[in-house]
């Protein structure tokens, strides 16, 4: 019996107890305000209203079209800004070790094979 409790009234969605998402901080870090949402995303203004203010949870349908918008992975918009762009650098550091790695390897094997 979806939506209803147990003396037989439809139960009231509520604001939710706690958003899981931190949307509002992107938008802020990323200067962009709702109006620019609603016209990236197609939302209504009372939906980007309400998801900016924490006043309606988020769905995956809503965290991929918000991701769209702002140019971010999906899971990004679960971490403060902070945390996403330190995640970003450490990603972008061992890339370049990585490459660094490579390219040593390379430049042995080359005066190896030269030698």
């Amino acid at each position: 019996r979806r939506g209803s409790s147990h003396n037989g009234r439809m139960a009231r969605r509520g604001v939710p107890k706690q958003i899981n998402w931190f949307l509002r901080e992107w938008m802020d870090h990323l200067d962009v305000k709702q109006s620019e949402m609603c016209r990236r995303t197609g939302w209504s203004k009372a939906t980007a209203s309400q998801l900016y203010n924490n006043v309606q949870d988020y769905s995956p349908k809503l965290v991929n079209e918000a991701a769209m918008a702002l140019n971010l992975a999906p899971f990004e918009l679960l971490m403060r800004p902070e945390q996403a762009m330190a995640l970003r650098r450490l990603r972008a550091d061992a890339l370049r070790v990585v490459e660094d790695t490579r390219a040593l390897e390379q430049a042995d094997e080359d005066r190896r094979a030269t030698g």
